[in-house]
């Protein structure tokens, strides 16, 4: 049975071209599942079932929508940790991007292997 990796990407060329590099390099090896955001999108031209789109809210530095945020980021975690448990995926790969959070925190949850990598030459919030 082959290894199942995740690879999860923002929603900019910068993340998502790479990750659309490492899902044609590893999916004759492997079953590859890639997700992104709406955003990202507009770069995949990938099959659409092994795509899953996850709209993460960008966090914003206003004290009034913290609260707010910070629920949407569990509720992320959770469908992230379920979707990780459903299609029993071993690895997750991450390009960057702050949508790549929620996956991130689920696969450690999991105990998963976790690769991160980061294309864009200024390190996000999300992998620092």
């Amino acid at each position: 049975m082959k290894k199942r990796i995740l690879i999860s990407t923002g929603g900019t060329g910068g993340h998502v071209i790479p990750a659309g590099i490492f899902f044609q390099h590893l999916k004759n090896d492997f079953d590859v599942f890639l997700s992104s955001d709406d955003r990202g999108m507009k770069f995949l031209n990938l099959e659409k079932e092994k795509v899953k789109i996850i709209n993460t809210p960008k966090i914003k530095n206003n004290l009034f929508l913290l609260p707010f945020n910070f629920f949407l980021i569990i509720v992320f975690i959770i469908k992230s940790f379920f979707f990780i448990r459903k299609n029993n995926i071993n690895i997750l790969i991450s390009t960057g991007g702050y949508m790549s959070l929620p996956l991130c925190i689920s696969a450690k949850i999991l105990n998963l292997k976790i690769y991160l990598f980061e294309p864009i030459m200024v390190i996000g919030r999300a992998n620092a």
